[in-house]
Formats: C-alpha cells, sequence, structure tokens
C-alpha cells in the first residue's frame, strides 16, 4: 500500500483550502470555539487549519504575500493555544512559527512572545525556532496515518488502517498500531488486534520488554479481557504477573479495583494488595476522582466498610475542590 503517495495526494489537494481562504471564505479556517464535556474548550477549526498549515509548508499553493496569511493564521492559532483547555503547543504552532521566520519574522517578535505565554505548555516548551519539513517521501506508514488522522481524514486513515494491519508486524509495529488504534481511529477492533499479538510476544519472548513495556503489555491485556466481561482470564493475569503490575502502583490498585467491582473471585485477598497503595495515594490526595465508583464499589465489596466511609468522605471533599477551581 502506497502510504506517502496517498499523504501527497491528500496535502496537494489541501491547495483548494488556501486558494478559498484567499478569497476571502475564512470561517471554516479562523479560531472557533466550543465546548464538551470531554474536551472542555477547544477550537472546532483546528483540523481545518492545520491543512492550511500543511499546504503552506509544503508549498503547494502560490500565495502572493505569505507572510500576511502566514502572521493571520498564527493570530488565529494563538487564540486556540490562549483558551484550550487541553493547553499544548501542537503542530500548527510550530508550522506557522518556522514559517514566520523563514519569511522574515523576527525570533524576538512580539507574536512570539505571546506565543510563550500563551498556556503552561507553551511557557515551558514554545521556543522560536526553524522546522525544515520532512519529505514526503520519507514518512513511514505510521506518521503518514497519524498525520491524516490531524487532517481528519478519518475514513482514509480507516483504510491505510486496514491495510497496515494485513501486513507482517513486529513488536515496534504493533505498537504503533497500538497507537493508532488509540488516537487515530478509536476503533476497538485494532485495540485488540495489537493487545493480543503484543501479549502474545511477551509471552514468549519477555526479554524483548522492559519494564515499562511490560507492564503496558500486561495492563493493556488484562483491561481488554475486563472490557469483553472475561473477569477471571483477567484476574488470572494479574495473579500470575502482580510482581511486574504492581510497579505502577497508581494503576495497579485501579486495575486492582476494577477486578474486585466487576465480581472476581478472592476480592478480599486483592483489596489487601491494593490497600496500602490507595492508603498512601489518599495521604497525598492523589486518588483520582474519575476512579470514584470503582473504588466505592471495591471497598463495599470486599467488606471495608471503613475504607469505603473515608474513600467517599475524600471524593467528596475532592470534587467541591473542583467545582470552586471551574467555577
Amino acid at each position: 500500500m502506497q502510504y506517502t503517495e496517498e499523504l501527497k495526494r491528500v496535502i496537494f489537494g489541501y491547495g483548494n483550502d488556501v486558494r478559498r481562504y484567499l478569497s476571502g471564505d475564512m470561517s471554516d479556517y479562523v479560531y472557533c470555539a466550543q465546548h464538551s464535556e470531554e474536551l472542555g474548550t477547544f477550537d472546532k477549526n483546528y483540523a481545518n487549519r492545520t491543512r492550511l498549515c500543511y499546504a503552506l509548508y509544503y508549498n503547494v499553493s502560490e500565495v502572493p504575500d505569505k507572510i500576511a496569511l502566514v502572521r493571520g493564521l498564527f493570530i488565529e492559532e494563538l487564540k486556540d493555544r490562549e483558551t484550550n483547555s487541553l493547553q499544548g503547543i501542537g503542530d500548527n504552532l510550530e508550522i506557522l512559527t518556522s514559517m514566520l521566520i523563514e519569511l522574515g519574522e523576527p525570533s524576538d517578535s512580539e507574536l512570539f512572545g505571546r506565543a510563550k505565554n500563551a498556556n503552561f505548555d507553551c511557557a515551558c516548551g514554545y521556543e522560536p525556532c526553524v522546522i525544515k519539513p520532512t519529505p514526503l517521501d520519507e514518512f513511514s506508514p505510521y506518521d503518514c496515518i497519524n498525520t491524516l488522522s490531524d487532517f481528519g481524514e478519518t475514513e482514509l486513515v480507516c483504510k491505510l488502517t486496514d491495510g497496515f494491519k494485513s501486513g507482517e508486524l513486529d513488536l515496534k509495529a504493533l505498537r504503533e498500531l497500538r497507537s493508532i488504534a488509540e488516537w487515530c481511529t478509536k476503533r476497538q477492533v485494532d485495540k485488540e488486534f495489537a493487545v493480543k499479538k503484543i501479549y502474545g510476544i511477551f509471552q514468549s519472548s519477555p526479554e524483548l520488554f522492559d519494564r515499562s513495556e511490560a507492564f503496558k503489555a500486561l495492563y493493556d491485556y488484562a483491561e481488554m479481557l475486563l472490557e469483553k466481561g472475561a473477569t477471571e482470564s483477567a484476574l488470572s493475569v494479574y495473579n500470575e504477573h502482580k510482581e511486574t503490575l504492581v510497579c505502577y502502583k497508581r494503576k495497579f490498585y485501579t486495575l486492582g479495583a476494577e477486578l474486585i467491582a466487576r465480581g472476581a473471585d478472592t476480592p478480599e485477598r486483592i483489596w489487601t494488595d491494593i490497600l496500602p497503595h490507595i492508603d498512601a495515594d489518599m495521604k497525598n490526595g492523589m486518588v483520582a476522582p474519575i476512579n470514584r465508583d470503582i473504588m466505592l464499589a471495591a471497598a463495599e465489596r470486599a467488606g471495608d466498610i471503613k475504607m469505603m466511609k473515608r474513600l467517599r468522605k475524600y471524593f467528596d471533599k475532592k470534587e467541591t475542590e473542583l467545582r470552586k477551581l471551574f467555577n
């Protein structure tokens, strides 16, 4: 499958977006604030602006006054960076910065100073510099799929992912597929395909995995089993690989609580494993409110009424603090 050919075809097709923008039809490319439960405040037109950025970055269309166009897009991008609930720097800002510098914008420009102060992530990591575009022929299949996903080309992304899955996938490629499933296609079938294959390799060749990779292979597989309702199979993974899973204590106790809440045998024994880690995180205010229902259900099923009351009080306090913060 010609991944780079598809990517080039799409990017060169964005010359139409450049011409549309230059004609004065800008409404789909300028900042447009929206809000959702999952994302908070975000820019509805971010992906559309990404298309413009790449079209300009790869010079797919003649532009009479390129610096004015890029500066205008930069200002629209700043509006998103300054208001986006997820913060971040983002490819758009870095691409626009690079083009502005190459077109003559001084590195101490007021625009770049505003970008540096746009949000916490920018303050920590944004630095005005020139980033030469990677030749499109040098993009890996993984890079092509991720870039097309950034453009919002969902149908093509799924088609290319199907082709990717049909090939011979080594451990690196399977990890790439796992990432594609999470961030690009968001298809359960892609996630399960990758997670099962990675777990199979871990079972036969654990020496290929460092501690972090081993934990992820096991945790992902156990989570997948729980999602499919195979609680006892997930419990077997937990029991067999407890020493590896406990290396990441927060996820370890969340997994243990999920097992108990979903009806695993020996809830009291699992609770004994995870309780010290929950207790330590509670003292530091680090038990995530998102896990409230799972934690309370696990404590109740394990018969630890005292801890259930402590957890409820802890979560109530956390939720009060969050409400004050966002109000």
